[in-house]
């Protein structure tokens, strides 16, 4: 279990307080957030649904490094991308990378959890899932300042998939 160790807000603004390190599949994170502790902004704040923190060695589309949320499997090998949009603007503001979920509907109800408005729907604009080898090479050789524009591979041979059976089953009946 993490320990909130509550840092003050100069030093949250400086970024130099105690953080937490953990390998997530050989992806080095730092946990700034560990779940259960209290996450807030300029007028708002939210109890943290999962350990929040960063994958290092990253840069994100707001120059920080790229946000994770890790779930509660460290086995899965799913991991799924959220394109943020600002919900007042509809503007692309950075992704969080949801690691440690084995669906796209667990991903995306954590993901929306994660916001004290309600309005995690509104600033998601899209969720990509890749497998672990695949987001490793977009970490590595693509441009993570970007909306994440076409979906993985994985995801499209689940729609293939899909679509086959839905013509499969009303060609049976």
């Amino acid at each position: 279990m993490l320990v909130n160790l509550a840092p003050t807000e100069a030093q949250k603004e400086a970024g130099n307080y105690k953080k937490h390190h953990i390998s997530f599949q050989g992806l080095p994170i730092t946990i700034e957030n560990p779940k259960g502790s209290i996450r807030k902004g300029k007028g708002w704040q939210v109890r943290v649904p999962y350990d929040y923190g960063y994958i290092k060695r990253t840069r994100g589309a707001d120059g920080d490094h790229v946000d994770v949320c890790i779930g509660p499997d460290h086995q899965s090998d799913h991991v799924f991308i959220v394109d943020q949009h600002d919900h007042r603007t509809g503007q692309f503001d950075e992704h969080k990378v949801m690691l440690g979920y084995r669906t796209k509907e667990d991903a995306k109800r954590a993901y929306c959890a994660g916001f004290s408005d309600g309005r995690g729907d509104d600033r998601m604009k899209g969720m990509v899932r890749m497998t672990m080898p695949e987001f490793k090479t977009w970490l590595r050789f693509l441009d993570t300042k970007k909306p994440v524009k076409r979906q993985s591979h994985i995801d499209r041979a689940l729609e293939i998939a899909t679509v086959y059976r839905k013509h499969h089953d009303r060609d049976a009946g």
